[in-house]
């Protein structure tokens, strides 16, 4: 019927113009057709359009434009205490047992009020149904929330008015859910952090863990599915959409084939554990990259080592920085040469030692720059700085040799890579020892929450790979109070190590962390106190995520 419609005859239309002459029955008749055709020719306006009508010469698109986006919730969710691995338990479902009598595992957070000192509400929940476990501060009141909304960010050299909430430590038996309210249009800053501890049993050792904030997307290392070690995978849903998640194992020798890591479902609020060697057996060093699809998810690996029947420690793997080509991670602790060579010389014991382990994402090898950074300066590689890592495969370079003390190591490579390094504490040959790994991280931005641990020692290393930059640490004790700034000076090519206590004193739970001049990296080593010598565990400075959200929109047609 369409092509009853025809111009006139008497003048031919401009190219521009779309005008016909139709008598009063083709009118009709094309108004009834279309009127016929109803919501399908509303569906497939732009088809029967283009099809008549020419189409414009060009696109056209305009000059990007910032969109201010919503403060939502602060959502951190942390992981559960170690729990002992009992029968096989390959794949999901595992069944746990108690670790021993002297564990404990808390949660300790740290919350920042507005500019004026409003506090918005923020609870420690469990994951699943039920009320808080912790209040850390209840919903502000209406003139209090109204006075926030109209507060104007502080100048560099004005006086500090904002105060923090803290919570001292609480003890957990499953993963929790850390929640802040946004307050006068802007994102709450809010973090905690999970310690476990035991000295006696199979899971003997310290392992700590920053509460993560969810995503679709992660990259974890250090896993290791050989006689005696064992790796679970815990995936944590605290949003309220079901996810559904897949995964990518990295092996000794390439990417390894596993169709049941594979739509994995993780209903909203809920874990689901997956013991790695039943995916991916007898691997040395295995790396492991999550996407899901679906709600936002957090991820951890509980790695442990059993050599006999003595404990060879325990940690909480983190995410890692995403594959780059440029990688840094600080807080390197290496022991004594003499004494690493004594510990590794032990049957079994081949990965007591301090090393760098980096993946390849792509699919091409990746010829791998490695530089170390001391106190001192840069420090010399005894087995050389330069290594290729094999495409798809999880490479290692030792780093045992190096004089005892801590290391910023910076790699570069031509092709993008995470990385990660292990630490390794002993006390001597036939002992327990304990390990952790340090994480490739971002650099330090402005307002990271560090939060001190009170049940663990620890120390702040930051190392600056180039340049110069300064180091801005706010001390907040457990009453919630700010105290005056104190600025470390880090040099580039060098790592500087900071005692909290000196900052802070003994009253500090805590700093406010921010960074300026060249990108400066920063870590959280914790080791045992007390009898405990050989525990560590190594954490880097969660980013801030709190303010004003934007994102940038092109519109084109």
């Amino acid at each position: 019927m369409l092509e009853d419609i025809q111009p006139s005859t008497d003048q031919a239309p401009p190219a521009a113009s779309f005008r016909t002459r139709t008598t009063g029955r083709r009118r009709r008749m094309v108004t009834s057709l279309l009127a016929g055709l109803g919501v399908a020719v509303a569906a497939a306006g732009v088809i029967t359009a283009g099809s008549i009508l020419p189409a414009p010469p060009a696109s056209r698109t305009t000059d990007t434009v910032p969109v201010a986006l919503p403060a939502g919730q602060s959502v951190r969710s942390c992981p559960g205490p170690a729990r002992l691995l009992t029968g096989t338990g390959a794949g999901s479902d595992p069944q746990f047992s108690p670790v021993s009598s002297s564990s404990k595992t808390a949660v300790r957070a740290m919350l920042l009020s507005s500019e004026r000192g409003a506090l918005p509400k923020t609870v420690l929940d469990p994951l699943g149904p039920g009320g808080p476990l912790a209040t850390l501060a209840p919903a502000p009141s209406a003139a209090e929330a109204a006075a926030a909304a109209q507060a104007v960010p502080s100048q560099p050299d004005a006086p500090d008015s904002r105060s923090a909430a803290i919570l001292a430590l609480h003890s957990v038996g499953a993963p929790s859910v850390l929640r802040a309210e946004p307050l006068g249009g802007r994102q709450t800053t809010a973090n905690g952090l999970l310690t476990y501890t035991a000295v006696d049993g199979d899971l003997a050792g310290l392992a700590a863990a920053n509460c993560q904030a969810p995503s679709n997307e992660a990259w974890l290392m250090g896993a290791s599915t050989t006689v005696g070690r064992t790796a679970v995978l815990n995936i944590v849903n605290p949003s309220s959409t079901a996810a559904t998640v897949s995964l990518d194992l990295y092996g000794d020798q390439g990417v390894l084939p596993a169709p049941g890591a594979k739509g994995l479902l993780v209903p909203a609020g809920t874990k689901r554990s997956i013991v790695l060697a039943g995916l991916a057996a007898d691997q040395k060093n295995l790396a492991v990259r999550l996407k899901s699809t679906g709600g936002p998810v957090a991820a951890s690996i509980q790695q442990s080592v059993l050599r006999g029947l003595t404990p060879g420690g325990v940690e909480i793997l983190n995410p890692v920085a995403g594959p780059a080509v440029r990688q840094v991670i600080t807080g390197v602790d290496v022991q004594d040469p003499k004494l690493a060579a004594d510990l590794t010389a032990q049957a079994g014991y081949a990965d007591a030692a301090a090393a760098l382990q980096v993946v390849v994402s792509s699919g091409a090898d990746a010829l791998v720059q490695v530089k170390v950074y001391g106190t001192s300066g840069q420090s010399p590689l005894p087995h050389g700085g330069v290594f290729t890592a094999k495409a798809g495969s999880v490479s290692q370079l030792p780093l045992t040799g190096l004089p005892a003390g801590t290391y910023t190591v910076e790699a570069r490579s031509d092709s993008a890579f995470a990385a990660t390094a292990r630490v390794v504490h002993g006390s001597k040959a036939g002992q327990r020892l304990d390990f952790g790994f340090s994480a490739a991280a971002e650099q330090l931005g402005s307002g990271s929450l560090i939060i001190l641990p009170k049940d663990a020692a620890s120390r702040l290393s930051f190392g600056v790979p180039e340049g110069r930059a300064k180091v801005a640490l706010v001390p907040v004790t457990s009453a919630g109070k700010l105290l005056p700034v104190k600025t470390v000076d880090v040099a580039g090519g060098t790592t500087v190590l900071v005692d909290p206590l000196q900052l802070g004193g003994s009253s500090a739970a805590g700093f406010i962390a921010s960074a300026t001049g060249d990108p400066v990296y920063g870590a959280q080593l914790f080791t045992g106190s007390g009898k405990d010598n050989t525990a560590v565990s190594v954490l880097g400075i969660p980013r801030s995520v709190a303010g004003e959200q934007s994102v940038n929109v092109i519109l084109g047609y």
